[in-house]
């Protein structure tokens, strides 16, 4: 695994992202961009959802913001996946790093019920709302750390 790792570090993108001036800056902000845009769709979706600010009928919220979250979380993850390679050995031994990725995918676990949110009872809905937003805060929290360890 880690001579595929040192593989992935060793590649001409990768390389590209850790030698040119503005290249991993910008993506790196793209990064953050997407996840703004994630964050800032999901959090107004799962607390209308819950019923804690009026506004139309959470359904109706959610099929407008969806776009938005989506459109967010593929920024993130595009740009996440450039800046992995760039120290994909170190990410990959990272405890943040994997805490955040088990995260992510229980966050979007979480957010496939959405996709069905018309079908699912109102005690159903909120349990996926508020397990929405713990976990995403959860995934950025985790991410964040990844730099300070």
């Amino acid at each position: 695994m880690s001579d595929l790792l040192a593989a992935v570090e060793a590649t001409a993108l990768a390389q590209h992202l850790k030698a040119a001036r503005w290249t991993y800056p910008l993506v790196n902000a793209g990064h953050v961009a997407g996840i703004a845009l994630l964050f800032g769709a999901v959090v107004p979706m799962d607390l209308r959802v819950l019923g804690l600010v009026r506004g139309p009928e959470p359904a109706d919220t959610v099929a407008f913001l969806r776009p938005f979250a989506a459109a967010g979380l593929a920024l993130a993850a595009g740009c996440g996946a450039l800046l992995f390679l760039t120290q994909a050995t170190d990410y990959a031994q990272n405890g943040w790093f994997r805490l955040k990725l088990a995260l992510l995918a229980a966050a979007l676990a979480n957010a496939a019920l959405h996709l069905r949110l018309e079908s699912l009872s109102a005690a159903r809905r909120r349990p996926a709302a508020a397990t929405s937003l713990m976990l995403w805060p959860a995934v950025l929290l985790s991410g964040r750390m990844i730099g300070y360890s």
